[in-house]
């Protein structure tokens, strides 16, 4: 052992803090997001929910009814290919 440790006194290498590095990079995603969303600091509480505008109302069941549409319209996929 003695051979190992005069190396050991020499080392330059820090030790590194697996728990610190992984919550600054939760908070640095975090910030992200709410730079993202244009937002200074998280909603402190969900607040009711507001009610659609009806234009985005009927525009989602348009959307929806189109899809369901083509989806009756699409031919069966043969099983031999």
């Amino acid at each position: 052992l003695s051979p190992l440790s005069p190396s050991l006194a020499f080392s330059t290498c820090r030790t590194l803090d697996l728990e610190a590095a992984r919550l600054k990079r939760i908070e640095a995603v975090r910030g992200q997001i709410l730079s993202k969303l244009r937002l200074p600091e998280p909603p402190s509480e969900p607040g009711p929910a507001r009610p659609l505008p009806e234009e985005v109302r009927a525009l989602y069941n348009s959307t929806r009814e189109l899809l369901q549409q083509r989806e009756r319209l699409r031919q069966p996929e043969d099983p031999r290919e």
